[in-house]
């Protein structure tokens, strides 16, 4: 199975540049029997380049610095229309007054060819610096992802630091709803009805979308359940080694790839 991560999103820019971000996410593709990972060129994806893969991995793509292409938005779900797997990784948008930049609209405009809404918002723990879990009646136990039925591997507890939110319409799954141990910083609203991810089938195809991209990352420094201030931040707190974000991040490629 070919994944191809998206060189235009966040996290895989930041790999591409230290060589480290994503180096634990892609030790455990490369250890895993006849999977095999590699990243696109610099420019925006195209038809050709899909059909080389099984699934696309797109780790936020800010408005900012890389907007889709009006081509992009068409040759995108026709890649999961036909068969293809998409995990689409958004992540905060942004609080009013601070310097945070809204990087929810740029992945919304994919999102909602799927059914799925990804809510420009800031949710992070009411308590400050620490990180928050996800886990219990938030999981939705009988998605193949979340029990593992694939890997034999369940996903209990889900860790982050700050994200967007789901809505999820019809034709979509939710898999983790936002505890109510997060508030939006934006506005103080609580997190009802919101999700951190969602799937979908399409097609042939399938997709995962989740709030956060951050938790894809390497290891960062910290205390387990609080973020440290020596922690490596750069584009976020890496966590992909907290709970089971690891074992998520594995389930959800199995999935996405048995369309």
């Amino acid at each position: 199975m070919r994944i191809l991560l998206d060189s235009l999103g966040l996290q895989a820019r930041i790999h591409n540049q230290d060589g480290t971000r994503l180096a634990t996410f892609l030790a455990h593709i490369e250890q895993t029997p006849g999977w095999e990972a590699l990243f696109s060129p610099q420019e925006p994806l195209s038809p050709t380049l899909l059909a080389t893969c099984n699934i696309l991995v797109i780790t936020t793509r800010k408005i900012q610095d890389n907007p889709y292409t009006t081509e992009e938005l068409a040759v995108l779900p026709a890649f999961v229309q036909r068969g293809g797997g998409l995990l689409l990784m958004t992540n905060h948008g942004d609080v009013p007054g601070r310097p945070y930049p809204n990087m929810t609209i740029n992945d919304n405009l994919l999102a909602r060819e799927f059914g799925i809404e990804i809510i420009n918002s800031f949710f992070a723990s009411t308590t400050p610096n620490k990180l928050v879990e996800i886990s219990g009646s938030a999981l939705h136990a009988e998605h193949p992802i979340i029990s593992g039925a694939q890997t034999g591997q369940t996903v209990q507890i889900l860790v982050t630091n700050n994200c967007s939110s789901l809505r999820v319409g019809a034709g979509a799954f939710p898999l983790a709803a936002l505890p109510e141990t997060m508030c939006d910083y934006r506005n103080g609203d609580r997190p009802q009805g919101r999700y951190f991810a969602a799937a979908a089938q399409f097609g042939k195809g399938r997709v995962v979308i989740t709030a956060d991209s951050g938790f894809i990352g390497s290891k960062a420094e910290s205390q387990p359940g609080l973020i440290s201030a020596n922690a490596a931040t750069r584009p976020g707190f890496g966590l992909i080694e907290s709970g089971d974000n690891l074992t998520f991040l594995l389930n959800m490629l199995h999935w996405l790839g048995g369309a």
